[in-house]
């Protein structure tokens, strides 16, 4: 990992959804004293933990992982193994998390509980499925994070400890220290370092989100499920017409 030095780039005093902005974020909080942490105990003071949700766009995940490698940063990249837009088991997404794991970083489930309950769920149902989720991921991956991030979870999931895994809802990683989520772009209308810098702290990014030039929510959005359907297509082209089987063909652009 590199040492962290005091960064002479410009203030992130606006927020702009890029890799650059991102980069200038981090080392704004490395500047300010903050050592980054995990999940495996509370945090002391001055420590954040840095997670990400990857909702779609896992190549977007290794161009944020490459940025926090190069500032000594080890972060949390949760998966979402019920996502209709990647799938794990893919060789260029298999690769990328491969590579993130390698740079120092975790990878964890993200889990739905939309995708097997209407509401709430039982603690035992909800760890059996957390768990065997899991254990998928760990047979691709080998050691997987212990803590599991819910995906646009419930108010029932909130402050909740579970039997068998680490929520990072729980109240110590939650409520009893600052929280900052980038959820919809919302920093734009909140920076997440206006006021006082908090003793500790959470931060949520959502790589999809982001990009090398800046755009709001929606245009990001369906930027990204264009790009995945044609993906798709092509791929669906060359394996069943043009019978092109070797997948190493495939790769993910991580420059734009």
């Amino acid at each position: 990992m590199t040492t962290h030095r005091p960064s002479d780039r410009p203030s992130a005093a606006t927020v702009e959804f890029t890799y650059d902005w991102y980069e200038r974020f981090l080392s704004e909080l490395l500047d300010s004293g903050y050592t980054p942490a995990d999940y495996d105990e509370s945090l002391s003071a001055g420590e954040m933990i840095v997670r990400h949700d990857i909702d779609f766009a896992p190549r977007k995940a290794l161009r944020m992982g490459r940025i926090e490698a190069d500032l000594g940063i080890e972060s949390t990249y949760f998966v979402l193994l019920t996502c209709p837009l990647y799938n794990v088991f893919y060789k260029p997404v298999r690769a990328a998390l491969e590579e993130l794991q390698s740079m120092g970083h975790t990878v964890g489930v993200h889990f739905s509980t939309h995708q097997y309950w209407n509401g709430e769920a039982p603690s035992a149902a909800v760890t059996e499925r957390v768990l065997a989720e899991r254990e998928a991921l760990s047979g691709l991956l080998g050691d997987v994070s212990e803590a599991v991030s819910f995906h646009r979870p419930d108010e029932w999931l909130f402050r909740r400890s579970f039997e068998g895994f680490i929520s990072t809802y729980e109240e110590r990683f939650f409520t009893d220290i600052a929280y900052l989520g980038d959820s919809n772009q919302r920093w734009r209308d909140q920076h997440p370092l206006s006021g006082e810098r908090p003793e500790k702290l959470q931060i949520l990014t959502h790589p999809g989100l982001w990009g090398a030039e800046d755009a709001d929510f929606e245009t990001r959005l369906a930027g990204e499920v264009d790009r995945e359907l044609g993906r798709t297509r092509r791929f669906m082209h060359e394996q069943l017409v043009d019978k092109m089987y070797n997948v190493d063909e495939f790769h993910y652009d991580t420059n734009e």
